[in-house]
């Protein structure tokens, strides 16, 4: 087994925590995203597009299952941003 020094450790042990902090960032912008999703869209979209949800091509109301798959899109690119950003020092 090899031994790091302490520079190594304490180098390691930052990109864990940073790690964590991005996993922790996603589930609650994925936990906040799918009922802020659910709630925004049925009361803008049908006032939006009043003619497109009465001809079925918009629906009015998200289905818990759709808003999940939309906000984890938006969760993981927001998390890969994020990994980008910090591995480029920014």
């Amino acid at each position: 087994m090899r031994k790091y020094s302490v520079g190594e450790a304490i180098d390691i042990g930052a990109k864990v925590t940073d790690s964590v902090g991005v996993l922790i960032s996603t589930v609650v912008i994925f936990v906040i995203g799918v009922i802020l999703l659910r709630l925004l869209w049925a009361w803008t979209i049908p006032d939006l597009f009043p003619l497109a949800v009465a001809q079925g091509l918009i629906v009015a109301d998200l289905t818990f299952l759709t808003a999940m798959r939309i906000v984890a899109l938006v969760a993981i690119l927001s998390s890969i941003g994020r990994l980008v950003a910090g591995q480029l020092g920014r």
